[in-house]
């Protein structure tokens, strides 16, 4: 694995996840989502996990943001409020903590990734991780029938 590849994909990373976060317009926040986790699958190829980079590109890198945008289209919420400087101040605080946690984890850990085959990959989908994975499908489908209740009523 390049090094210099891994830094320059994280730091690429990093900037469209900071600009999906703090843009106001919705649109451009989905898309930049949509550039993160395509990034994030790159990492995944780098860090030798070729199955997951493929299930990050389909489910995350393609789906979500999609999903995401029918929301945005369909409620015609194009732009988001500003947040409070408190809420700010509590993102930057959680950013400490998590970057704290990760650094020891990191650190009293064995700093080695073990590549992950397809049907280790595919039995952990299905069985310790099936819960997780239909509960985030079901709230997906929830979210889109929520926006299509909240078009309707506008538009009559």
């Amino acid at each position: 694995m390049s090094l210099t590849a891994f830094y320059a994909l994280a730091a690429f990373t990093l900037v469209f996840a900071l600009f999906a976060v703090t843009t106001a317009n919705m649109v451009r926040a989905a898309f930049s989502l949509a550039v993160t986790f395509f990034l994030i699958a790159g990492l995944y190829l780098l860090l030798g996990s070729p199955a997951l980079a493929a299930v990050q590109f389909m489910v995350n890198a393609s789906a979500i943001p999609i999903m995401t945008l029918f929301i945005i289209m369909m409620t015609q919420s194009r732009r988001s409020a500003a947040p409070r400087s408190w809420q700010v101040g509590v993102g930057f605080l959680a950013a400490a903590v998590a970057l704290v946690f990760f650094r020891s984890a990191v650190v009293h850990g064995e700093g080695r990734v073990a590549p992950v085959s397809p049907e280790a990959l595919g039995t952990n989908l299905l069985q310790a991780a099936l819960l997780p994975f239909e509960v985030a499908s079901v709230l997906l489908l929830l979210a889109m029938v929520g926006a299509i209740v909240l078009a309707r009523r506008r538009a009559g």
